[in-house]
C-alpha cells in the first residue's frame, strides 16, 4: 500500500473543511470549551474508526478489495462490500463512539434527555473518519487524479458520512419524547438501523461508478438534506432557544 504523505493528509483535511464551516456556523457554539472538547475528541474518535476499521479489514475480509471483483456475482459483491464492510461495520464504529460522547457530554441523567449538542458529535465523528478514509484513498491515486478524487470525496463522501450520522443524532434528540427507557433504546436501535441502510444503499449505488447509480445516490443525499434541516430546525434551533431562556430566568431568580 501507498505510503500516505503530508499533501495526501493536507487534501483530505480540506475535504470535509467545507461541512464543518457549515456545522459549526448552523450551530453557533455558546458555551465555549465544553463544546470545543467535544468537538476535539469527536474528530479523534472518527480518526479512531477508520485507524480500526483499516487494521481489521485484512482480518475480517482477507480476500476482498475496495472495488468488487468479477468472481460469483457482481450484484453479491457490491451488496456485500456496500451493506457488510461499509454499512455496518463503518457505522457500528461511528455510532459507538456518537453514543459515548453523547453520554458522557450531552445527556442529562436528571431529565434522561440528550442535549442538542449531539449533533455536534455526530457531525464532527462524522467528518473525523471521512478526513482519513479520504486521505488514504487520495494517497493511492496518481498526482495528476489526486484533484479530481478530491472534488468526488468531498461533495459525496464526506456529506454522505456527515448526513446519514446527523440523522442519527436526531434520533437521538427525537427519543427525548420516549416516556420510557425501552421505547428509547428502540428509537435509537431504529436510529442505527437506519444509518447502516442509508450508507448501504448509497455506497451500493456508487460502487458499479455507473452514471445513474450516481444521479441517484445524489437524490437520495439531497432529500436526506431536506430531512435534516428540518429536524435541527425543530430539535436543535428550538431546543437552543429555550434553553438559553430557562437558564437567563434562573439568573435573574
Amino acid at each position: 500500500m501507498k505510503e500516505v504523505g503530508s499533501i495526501d493528509y493536507l487534501i483530505g483535511s480540506l475535504t470535509v473543511l467545507p461541512w464543518a464551516i457549515v456545522i459549526w456556523k448552523a450551530y453557533k457554539p455558546k458555551k465555549g470549551w465544553p463544546e470545543v472538547l467535544g468537538i476535539l475528541l469527536a474528530l479523534f474518535f472518527g480518526w479512531l474508526s477508520t485507524d480500526l476499521i483499516l487494521r481489521l479489514h485484512p482480518i475480517l475480509w482477507p480476500e476482498t478489495d475496495f472495488m468488487p471483483k468479477k468472481k460469483i456475482s457482481l450484484l453479491s459483491q457490491t451488496a456485500h462490500l456496500a451493506f457488510i464492510q461499509a454499512g455496518i461495520t463503518e457505522e457500528t464504529f461511528k455510532i459507538f463512539f456518537i453514543m459515548i460522547l453523547s453520554f458522557v457530554l450531552g445527556y442529562d441523567k436528571k431529565t434522561k434527555t440528550f442535549s442538542p449538542n449531539v449533533v455536534l458529535f455526530g457531525s464532527f465523528v462524522a467528518m473525523g473518519f471521512s478526513f482519513i478514509e479520504n486521505t488514504h484513498y487520495i494517497a493511492r491515486e496518481p498526482d495528476e487524479k489526486k484533484l479530481d478524487l478530491f472534488f468526488a470525496r468531498t461533495v459525496h463522501s464526506s456529506n454522505i458520512h456527515l448526513l446519514i450520522n446527523l440523522c442519527f443524532s436526531m434520533f437521538l434528540l427525537k427519543s427525548n419524547a420516549k416516556l420510557d427507557s425501552a421505547s428509547k433504546r428502540l428509537y435509537i436501535g431504529f436510529g442505527f438501523v437506519l444509518a447502516v441502510m442509508q450508507h448501504g444503499v448509497v455506497d451500493f449505488l456508487l460502487i458499479p461508478g455507473s452514471t445513474i447509480g450516481l444521479w441517484i445516490a445524489t437524490s437520495l443525499f439531497v432529500g436526506i438534506w431536506v430531512w435534516v434541516v428540518n429536524d435541527w430546525r425543530e430539535l436543535v434551533d428550538i431546543k437552543k432557544d429555550f434553553l438559553i431562556t430557562i437558564n437567563k430566568s434562573e439568573v435573574v431568580e
